[in-house]
């Protein structure tokens, strides 16, 4: 079984208003919730695209609640830990007029010692982890150590971690070597401590990474694709132009995309052509909405692959 751990969820409430209006009132043309987070739009991806897999994380008060209920709702499986300060909302308004968007972004409760300890605890009693995710940032009172701890426990298990994070997250957490990492070739650049802009420095990067213990390392690039790197290949996939409405959720689709691919026991070039067609497909959404199974079905032969 694949499980994905978020462990600062939020609640999007997308709000949609003709037109921004100083010292006037302004009302809603729409209102759409969505269960949001990297890890939980793994497992909407992993699901859309006909897998299963397990929800983790934090939730707290009636806006966790009603994330739980969204997913609960469209087929996700969930195991939430609750926790006592109420999960974030974010806030994405657009105005229709001009189609102009603006992100409000909550920081998100602060999660106790307490509540670490339990959800620890219960990851540590999963029998049926063959994969864990690990993605997005850390609620405050969270350290990077509980990736660390998850990392170790998970693999004790024998199960694959791909862990998608960043910054000082990262930095600490591949000391306990997951399997894989996602970073972006931006996240990928502050790792190492250098600008990074041709495949070669890339490759370069992913190299001295995989000599510290990363089997698998797959850099998304945006329009230009992507790169899986282990010891012995190198992978590039570059999807077919499309036009870009959103670039939220593109990175948790392919990790989705390449995770489930490896769950159903495919080889790494069909995993990295699904991650790229899954990536690409979510580009083309609006907003916060992620890929649909049909267009990530017709995306797949046009995703052009190549060893480098």
């Amino acid at each position: 079984m694949i499980y994905t751990v978020t462990a600062n969820p939020a609640l999007d409430r997308a709000v949609v208003v003709e037109e921004l209006l100083e010292d006037d009132t302004i009302r809603m043309v729409s209102e759409t919730f969505y269960a949001a987070g990297k890890g939980i739009d793994v497992s909407r991806v992993i699901h859309e695209l006909g897998g299963q897999s397990v929800a983790l994380g934090f939730l707290g008060g009636y806006d966790g609640f009603r994330l739980e209920g969204l997913l609960i709702n469209s087929g996700v499986m969930c195991d939430f830990t609750k926790i006592s300060q109420e999960t974030r909302t974010n806030i994405i308004l657009k105005e229709a007029k001009t189609s102009r968007q603006f992100v409000i972004s909550a920081s998100g409760p602060s999660v106790d010692a307490t509540e670490i300890g339990i959800f620890y605890n219960h990851v540590i009693q999963i029998r049926d982890m063959d994969y864990l995710v690990l993605s997005g940032s850390l609620p405050k009172g969270v350290t990077p150590n509980l990736y660390g701890q998850l990392i170790l426990a998970a693999k004790k298990k024998g199960a694959f971690v791909f862990l998608d994070t960043d910054g000082e997250a990262l930095k600490r957490s591949i000391e306990y070597q997951p399997a894989g990492i996602k970073p972006n070739r931006h996240e990928l650049s502050r790792l190492v401590g250098r600008e990074l802009q041709e495949e070669t420095e890339i490759i370069e990067a992913c190299t001295a990474l995989h000599e510290k213990g990363i089997p698998f390392i797959l850099v998304s690039m945006g329009k230009e694709g992507m790169i899986l790197s282990t010891s012995e290949k190198k992978i590039k996939a570059v999807g077919p132009p499309v036009t870009v409405e959103s670039a939220v959720g593109a990175g948790d689709s392919a990790v989705a995309g390449f995770t489930l691919g490896l769950s159903q026991g495919k080889d790494l070039m069909e995993c990295v052509r699904i991650a790229c067609a899954a990536g690409t497909a979510t580009a083309q959404t609006s907003g916060t909405e992620l890929c649909h199974r049909q267009s990530v079905e017709e995306m797949l032969s046009l995703v052009q692959l190549t060893e480098l």
